[in-house]
């Protein structure tokens, strides 16, 4: 492994960023190997900014085409990584939120992503500023266990169809505000709107998605509540919506939103809304 580690440094290092696409890497964080997809627009700048893109608990890893972000990234310049989750027992990948089906990972998910990110940044010479996160169900789980660790590595968090864990609400004080962005639909049975605190569905308790987002808004201490906004979903003939409700005034900027989603169900959302755009869009505000 450190052979074709080394063998795939010595590519990178003499392909210049300008004419690179994606690149496929891995190296050894807490003493195990993560891997992960990278994707470098044409013409990325040295120090461009960074998102962090997790996929959710599944059986393959999702592939970038999955996610609707590369095109934000190229018109934009800003590199996209995408981490691929631990193989577990139950025969899936995922980041470790400690789902009940994730018993035998015993790596702290927050350290890994936090060292691979700086490893990216450094490696790639990107920004160590701008590096933001996102990802879809287990990975939107992992932006909240971040939230919540307080790490000092991605700026702004935005998970998708994510949901706050029993036990990291009831484990942690978020030490300082970050600005969090939710993308949720009313109507998905696997990461209820409603919750889970009785653990029905097996993925371990977990908070209703309005009491998990009123913690971010009183921890950011945002003081305006705007009017929420309804704009139509992309596809009108399957009713879907999209109900936009923003909470601002925060300590340091650091706002909340959450993009209620009516009558959709888990997903990444693409078919009802530009997620990749609307996620962009709120990760572009905190620039530096």
């Amino acid at each position: 492994m450190k052979h074709f580690l080394a063998i795939v440094a010595l590519m990178l290092a003499s392909t210049p960023l300008a004419a690179q696409r994606y690149v496929t890497d891995s190296v050894r964080v807490n003493g195990h190997y993560r891997a992960f997809t990278l994707y470098l627009p044409a013409g990325l700048p040295a120090g461009a900014p960074l998102v962090w893109c997790m996929h959710g608990y599944r059986k393959t890893v999702a592939k970038p085409s999955y996610f609707d972000l590369d095109a934000v990234a190229d018109r934009e310049k800003f590199a996209v990584c995408y981490p691929a989750g631990i193989y577990d027992s139950s025969g899936h990948y995922g980041f470790n939120v400690h789902y009940p089906k994730q018993a035998s990972l015993t790596n702290d998910e927050v350290s890994d992503q936090c060292k691979l990110a700086r490893w990216v940044q450094k490696r790639y010479r990107l920004s160590t500023v701008n590096t933001f996160a996102t990802g879809m169900s287990n990975g939107g789980d992992m932006c909240y266990l971040l939230a919540y660790r307080g790490q000092d590595v991605f700026s702004a968090l935005a998970p998708v169809s994510g949901i706050t864990m029993a036990w990291i609400y009831e484990g942690y004080q978020a030490p300082k505000p970050v600005p969090i962005y939710e993308i949720h639909g009313t109507a998905d049975k696997t990461s209820r709107w409603d919750g889970d605190m009785a653990n029905k569905g097996g993925w371990g308790a977990y908070l209703p998605l309005e009491l998990s987002m009123a913690y971010w808004i009183a921890r950011n201490r945002c003081t305006v509540v705007e009017k929420p906004d309804t704009i139509a979903g992309k596809n009108p003939a399957n009713g879907h919506y999209v109900v936009r409700h923003r909470f601002t005034g925060g300590t340091g900027g650091c706002q909340v939103w959450v993009d209620e989603v009516v009558g959709a169900t888990h997903s990444w959302h693409s078919r009802d809304m530009d997620t990749g755009e609307a996620i962009w869009a709120f990760f572009k505000q905190y620039l530096k």
